[in-house]
């Protein structure tokens, strides 16, 4: 191809426009605030760092949340059947498929307690998401690093030849954390079909469903082939429920039953009320991918304007490379009242930022445009 990395980078594999917000209301979460050592007044910090969703609970969500006080004497047994059946009627698979827990993040540590150990390896693309590898490094595994593509995408092929006698998983966060990056489904699933046979896989799939075509894009369709494939998958994005941490893994009955035997949690019943009602809640599942779609198209055209290279992003974030000091760019966002991205070695130069309310992202924009132009003049 003649294109040249700079373009190729800034074109979004999947394009969304900037449509105007409807009037249905999605509760705004409160921005936290950073204590000021030289004031006893609070100073107030607009948190894009941490890819959270700052829309808040659906209403639905809300008011299950609200109304379960009455019922917190009570443990959560039923209420996780409850949900487990709600996901594998949608999945089209049984609720045996299904395991529920303390956000995906539990699940991704429990595999490496299942899979990893002393003297095995487990693959992973670099960078990535770093629960699972980090976890299975301290279990005495070995994580073996596979650089991404020249376009930040995971190397598949690279990936592949990387199985050896000793690996026993292989991690795929898609969309990738911190890129934002993905491989489409027509890609994976030959994929997967071909290596799990030779190695269980585990698909993150935390930012999957922020696109309308996630059914398309999903890894599933292995597990229900009955493929050594785990789906994992969160409440922590689109449903703005970080705080309640609530994930599910889809996988073989087999696969679930190991999994589960090594689940540390009793499930707290406000985050499962919540979660079964934002489940079902469509509306407020359309909007909050709409306004998160508003943010990107936002940060896009800044970066544009700005001649700034970016990884196209299927996440609720941006990586995009500031062209010099990151350290310099996240002061002058900190002294603006903006957390952003934290390193990602090696591209030791790029920002992951993360979608703040569309109006939090306006005054970013503004902020970021401000120093980049000041810096070079």
């Amino acid at each position: 191809m003649s294109m040249s990395r700079r373009a190729l980078l800034t074109r979004s594999g999947g394009v969304i426009g900037s449509a105007l917000l409807g009037s249905a209301a999605v509760s705004a979460a409160t921005t936290p605030a950073v204590a000021n050592p030289m004031s006893r007044s609070p100073r107030p910090r607009v948190r894009l760092i941490a890819n959270e969703n700052p829309y808040g609970l659906s209403p639905a969500a809300r008011r299950a949340m609200e109304n379960a006080a009455d019922d917190s004497w009570q443990y959560s047994f039923a209420d996780e059947v409850r949900l487990k059946a709600l996901i594998a009627e949608r999945e089209d698979l049984s609720p045996r498929h299904v395991m529920i827990g303390a956000g995906s993040g539990e699940i991704l540590r429990i595999a490496a307690l299942v899979y990893a150990g002393q003297n095995s390896q487990v693959i992973a693309a670099h960078p990535t998401f770093s629960f699972l590898p980090d976890y299975a490094r301290t279990l005495g595994a070995q994580v073996v690093e596979v650089p991404l593509t020249a376009e930040m995408f995971h190397d598949l092929d690279a990936m592949a030849r990387a199985i050896g006698d000793d690996t026993r998983l292989m991690y795929v966060c898609n969309p990738n954390n911190p890129t934002g990056t993905f491989v489409p489904g027509d890609q994976l699933n030959p994929f997967l079909a071909d290596v799990a046979p030779r190695v269980p896989v585990l698909v993150d799939e935390a930012y999957l469903d922020l696109w309308d075509d996630w059914p398309t894009q999903s890894a599933v369709a292995r597990v229900a082939a009955g493929d050594d494939v785990i789906v994992t998958r969160t409440f922590s994005k689109l449903h703005a429920m970080a705080g309640l941490r609530i994930g599910y893994a889809l996988a073989r009955p087999e696969i679930i039953g190991r999994l589960q035997q090594y689940r540390m949690s009793i499930l707290n019943l406000p985050g499962l009320r919540a979660a079964v009602a934002s489940y079902q809640d469509m509306e407020y599942q359309a909007l909050s991918r709409q306004r998160i779609h508003q943010g990107l198209a936002l940060t896009r055209g800044l970066l544009d304007d700005l001649g700034l290279a970016y990884a196209p992003s299927r996440g609720n974030f941006i990586f995009f490379d500031t062209g010099g000091s990151l350290k310099a760019f996240r002061d002058a966002m900190g002294a603006a009242g903006f957390m952003v991205g934290r390193p990602f070695p090696p591209y030791d130069s790029w920002c992951r930022v993360s979608m703040g309310r569309v109006e939090d992202m306006e005054t970013f924009a503004g902020a970021a445009r401000d120093w980049f132009q000041n810096a070079a003049a």
